[in-house]
């Protein structure tokens, strides 16, 4: 008797240690272990889409506990608009970089989730625009890209680790009033 005991005490000290939950089955009802969410869920998604918006259009420092301690932002589209910027193939923000980047130079980007992309476990995509208002006597210009986040749940939190964000840049340096010269034409052919 006292094995029952112990071990029914030692299920009863697990269950609640993972949780329980009631849920009725057939007019019974049965208590049930729930585990803590290891996976991404279509709210989970739908918040951390959200942010991701946020922290490009509207930046506050309530964001940073979205940011993993070894945050990384990659993007060839930033990198080759950067004048003597980094190399391709870099990280273009860690976390410290990108929180300063919003505080002295933020974003500002009006993003719009256009399509909410595949996602699993710990990573999610989504295809974006942005249509930036006229600059410099220029029309309205519309960038569209796309972003894939990689993240973490930190004690309780989603938090991004990973970044990779490529986009039509060419639009986005006209919005933002740059230039853009296209190649020469090519040769004329010979007679």
């Amino acid at each position: 008797m006292r094995f029952f005991t112990a071990l029914t005490f030692a299920a009863t000290a697990a269950a609640a240690a993972v949780g329980t939950t009631s849920i009725k089955r057939n007019g019974l009802e049965v208590r049930v272990a729930t585990e803590p969410k290891k996976c991404l869920c279509k709210s989970d998604v739908d918040e951390l889409t959200a942010v991701y918006a946020q922290m490009l259009d509207n930046w506050d420092d309530s964001l940073i506990k979205y940011l993993h301690e070894d945050f990384l932002d990659w993007s060839e589209s930033i990198a080759v608009l950067i004048p003597n910027g980094p190399p391709l193939g870099v990280p273009i923000f860690t976390k410290d970089t990108f929180i300063d980047h919003q505080h002295t130079q933020p974003d500002d980007l009006p993003v719009i989730i256009e399509k909410l992309g595949p996602w699993n476990c710990n990573a999610l995509s989504f295809v974006w625009h942005a249509t930036f208002k006229k600059f410099g006597g220029q029309t309205e210009k519309k960038v569209r890209g796309v972003t894939i986040i990689e993240v973490e749940k930190v004690e309780g939190q989603w938090q991004f680790k990973n970044f990779d964000v490529e986009f039509n840049n060419i639009n986005y340096n006209l919005a933002i009033g740059g230039t853009v010269t296209g190649p020469a034409p090519p040769p004329a052919p010979a007679e």
